[in-house]
């Protein structure tokens, strides 16, 4: 049996036929503390889990694969990919978007509320991204212009949502339609242009 963290080969003491893969993830992490750095994947003889995944790997024994690889990387690592994948999300984003916009103008109020719920997890992933750009691109975000071009986004996102929310609760659809429809797309395409200055900086 190999055990690999990121590409190398890693000793771990004490595995014997009961240890399973979610108790070997907590040492591993635990080993991990202090460097910044937490498993977001595993591949079990190729098959890829989520370290989150919790109940799933806590019923596989490690014993039972031949190869165990944990893929570790740091908050850092996380924001810079994101940064990096930031257009094509933009782009899903924008899909998503339309479409609960479009399907709330005629009325299918359940279909557009599940991609309601997609478009608030996106925006949460583009807020959470640009909340911690500096952690990753301080350099880049020293440049007042682009510090004060970030706050104003994140501020702008959150009146918008702020008056989605409202429009939702109060199932105002043709208002939440007109939101989705009109105010976003300028936000969208803003957040593209800033994700390309922030990465364009590091280059």
């Amino acid at each position: 049996m190999e055990i690999l963290l990121n590409g190398n080969s890693l000793e771990v003491e004490g595995i014997d036929a009961e240890v399973t893969v979610l108790q070997l993830v907590k040492t591993v992490e635990e080993s991990l503390k202090g460097s910044g750095a937490s498993i977001v994947e595993l591949l079990l003889d190729g098959t890829s889990y989520c370290p989150d995944e919790t109940e799933k790997i806590g019923g596989l024994k490690v014993v039972d694969f031949a190869k165990v690889e944990l893929v570790a990387v740091s908050a850092v690592e996380m924001i810079q990919a994101a940064f990096e994948d930031g257009d094509a999300g933009i782009t899903h984003l924008e899909g998503v978007a339309q479409q609960a916009s479009s399907e709330l103008r005629i009325g299918k109020i359940k279909s557009a509320m599940d991609h309601y719920i997609e478009f608030v997890d996106g925006v949460e992933w583009l807020v959470t991204m640009l909340n911690n750009a500096d952690k990753a691109f301080a350099a880049n975000m020293a440049e007042s212009s682009v510090e004060s071009e970030r706050q104003g986004l994140l501020g702008r996102i959150g009146e918008q949502m702020a008056a989605v929310k409202s429009a939702q609760e109060s199932e105002d659809w043709v208002g939440v339609a007109d939101i989705l429809e009109y105010e976003f797309p300028e936000i969208f395409s803003d957040a593209r242009k800033l994700i390309e200055t922030i990465l364009g900086s590091s280059s």
